[in-house]
């Protein structure tokens, strides 16, 4: 069943989504923040929209809510480099805006930061017990949307990303010491991500809550020494405090859609 979609955040994971879902009959609206990238979604088909979302309210064009079937909201928290934005006014005013356009569908693009560090395996019936600024806020965003009961959420709580051009070791590789080498690794590739989205929206969205990491966790030492060697960048210099071992269990999603997981080798990039 083909649906119009808005995607609201063209980035690193909006971007390559929003063509995916094309393919299969969707039609699909994609907002953005740059002028300049309005041309790169015109060629790749995607209805573009400049829209920013601020803690004030959402500025440009507004017709991009009209008449759709369903929102995906994956605009970045931006909290470590901004730690006094106020995310969750922005999520406000998202919500506020699928009201006002009558939308009955929304998938929230969270993360496993909501889940603090606690060690064990990590279901979505664990407490949230967040401890960053961002989790913080996600924890709050959450509770928005899904206790709206004008439309659905289903939120979808991701690991750290990772893709071909993108990988948290070259950040870990600069720092003067990484925390937690013994702890595991709870990754999803971009690849997933996307299959994940698209296999959600085929069905009808429902309030419910979705964990999507990659069953491979070994440890952060291991893995992301193994990752420097391949990608050619300095070893992370790990110390031995605050060892902390969680995983975080994706079974829940893949039980209810049958899924498996496409890439599980998460030394594999492309």
């Amino acid at each position: 069943m083909s649906k119009k979609i808005g995607v609201l955040g063209c980035g690193w994971l909006g971007l390559p989504l929003a063509e995916y879902l094309l393919k299969f009959g969707h039609r699909v609206s994609g907002s953005t923040t740059s002028e300049s990238k309005i041309s790169v979604l015109n060629s790749k088909k995607i209805t573009p929209y400049l829209l920013e979302v601020s803690k004030d309210g959402i500025g440009g064009d507004l017709s991009f809510f009209d008449e759709l079937d369903l929102v995906i909201i994956d605009i970045p928290p931006g909290l470590r480099s901004n730690p006094k934005k106020r995310f969750d006014l922005m999520i406000q005013h998202c919500k506020q805006a699928c009201i006002n356009h009558n939308i009955k569908e929304v998938v929230f693009i969270s993360s496993t930061s909501v889940y603090g560090n606690q060690s064990g395996v990590l279901t979505e019936e664990s407490p949230l017990l967040p401890e960053s600024i961002s989790g913080n806020q996600l924890v709050s965003c959450e509770n928005l949307l899904i206790n709206t009961p004008e439309f659905n959420t289903t939120i979808l709580r991701m690991g750290g990303l990772i893709g071909a051009d993108r990988h948290p070791v070259f950040q870990l590789s600069k720092k003067t010491f990484v925390d937690n080498p013994n702890g595991s690794v709870n990754l999803i590739h971009l690849t997933d991500c996307i299959q994940i989205i698209s296999s959600l929206i085929n069905r009808k969205i429902v309030n419910n809550v979705y964990n999507c990491v990659t069953p491979y966790h070994p440890s952060r030492k291991k893995y992301y020494n193994q990752m420097a060697d391949q990608l050619g960048c300095k070893p992370p210099i790990f110390s031995g405090i605050n060892t902390i071992d969680r995983q975080v269990s994706s079974d829940k999603f893949t039980k209810d859609f049958a899924y498996h997981f496409k890439v599980q080798n998460l030394l594999i990039l492309s």
